[in-house]
């Protein structure tokens, strides 16, 4: 019996280091994206999230847009925070000769109406090779 439990402990570590090196290969983000109670009420706008993926190396070349996300007809109520969450980039593969980063905004039509910031912290968002897997955004009025 105890051979038995033994065996079906290792399989299942197995299984697990296979699942977990799995993802590791892949560009996967998970994450919220908060509206602070702080912020003004607004409804029927869209949040767009977006990954992107660039070379390092080289200052003169763009970055590839990996994946986009939108979640349509968002709405904030003021006096309550906003909670969204969101998975981005399933699909792609994760290069270690790369960077990552991604960008979160609210819109109105084709206006920016809000920005997130990782960890309300204001720069470039980054992910992956240089960052986390998870992300928490903070959402702001745009200047």
């Amino acid at each position: 019996m105890d051979r038995r439990l033994a065996l079906s402990t290792m399989m299942f570590a197995a299984a697990n280091l296979l699942a977990d090196e799995k993802d590791d290969k892949n560009t996967k983000v998970t994450g919220t994206v908060t509206v602070p109670k702080t912020v003004d009420s607004f409804d029927k706008k869209v949040l767009e999230l977006r990954l992107y993926e660039y070379d390092p190396r080289l200052a003169d070349v763009a970055a590839t847009l990996i994946d986009t996300v939108e979640k349509k007809d968002i709405a904030h109520t003021k006096g309550t925070d906003t909670v969204e969450k969101f998975e981005i980039g399933t699909k792609g593969k994760l290069r270690a000769d790369r960077k990552y980063y991604m960008t979160v905004f609210v819109l109105d039509g084709k206006t920016r109406t809000h920005i997130g910031e990782a960890d309300g912290k204001p720069g470039l968002a980054k992910v992956l090779t240089d960052g986390p897997r998870e992300v928490k955004f903070v959402a702001r009025p745009v200047r």
